[in-house]
């Protein structure tokens, strides 16, 4: 039953992943808008996953389906990683380091923010 929890959860996090980048995507800038949709869905789940991760004794099916599965699958290192990548290939020095530093210091930020609002 866990492995479903998680199976169900990550297929979700999938989902909302891909509409995500869906939604924001535009022909006349297509890595800008991936890594758009990277970032916000990185900081998403970094703060789902900071709220997750502070709440007092949490259902261990629900906690596995939330946090393992829909973070780990709406959130994106592999994605992340190929678009700095990108970047710095196209020599977009700036925007790589920039999109690099955005990404780690709004996670951890989101992440961070998120679990001391839901220890209040």
């Amino acid at each position: 039953m866990n492995a479903l929890a998680v199976a169900l959860g990550g297929a979700f996090g999938s989902l909302f992943r891909w509409s995500l980048s869906a939604l924001l995507k535009r022909a006349d800038a297509p890595l800008l808008t991936a890594s758009v949709a990277t970032l916000l869905a990185n900081v998403a789940a970094a703060a789902l996953l900071g709220y997750l991760m502070a709440r007092p004794n949490p259902d261990a099916r629900i906690q596995l389906a939330l946090a393992t599965g829909v973070c780990g699958g709406f959130s994106t290192m592999s994605t992340f990683s190929w678009e700095v990548l990108q970047w710095a290939k196209t020599g977009s020095w700036l925007l790589a380091l920039g999109y690099l530093s955005a990404t780690l210091v709004l996670s951890l930020g989101a992440a961070s923010a998120a679990y001391m609002l839901a220890n209040k």
